[in-house]
């Protein structure tokens, strides 16, 4: 386990949301660019800031279909309570942030199947742990992107 992942004591999504956000911006930045070929199944997410989104619990995390020419595609996981659907289609690329020179994982809502509020969302990940990655994401509101929440997958079939 990463050495910062231990002085915070992480070890599993649900510890991440102890965490106060210049913490989350520190993990982000040690974060290293997730390998698309790890990167394939049904991951459990977890909102972890802002608090009143996380309580919703109204996104489960997402499905990540990698094909054979490994092209990364996949779904958004929803519910309430026990109902849980997929919806908002995405791909994804490895790529620059547009906040920072680390390469990232860019998770692409711009699509045409998707309503025009989801196509205004940009979001990045990076992997934390073996099976632990953590995303932020933004929402474009004219020309410029505007922070909307810390999220987090788990892959691990715990």
């Amino acid at each position: 386990m990463n050495d910062n992942l231990k002085l915070h004591n992480i070890q599993q999504l649900e510890d991440l949301k102890t965490l106060k956000i210049k913490d989350l911006n520190q993990l982000f930045k040690i974060g290293t660019c997730p390998k698309i070929k790890s990167l394939n199944g049904s991951a459990k997410g977890r909102v972890i800031k802002p608090v009143w989104f996380q309580r919703l619990n109204l996104w489960r995390g997402k499905v990540f279909n990698l094909s054979s020419t490994e092209e990364l595609t996949g779904l958004n996981r929803l519910g309430i309570g026990q109902i849980e659907t997929q919806r908002y289609q995405f791909n994804a690329h490895i790529g620059k942030s547009l906040f920072s020179d680390q390469d990232v994982l860019i998770i692409n809502h711009d699509l045409s199947a998707n309503p025009n509020w989801v196509r205004r969302y940009h979001d990045e990940m990076v992997q934390i742990d073996t099976d632990l990655y953590l995303a932020t994401s933004y929402y474009r509101v004219g020309k410029k992107l505007k922070f909307v929440s810390y999220f987090a997958f788990d892959f691990s079939k715990k």
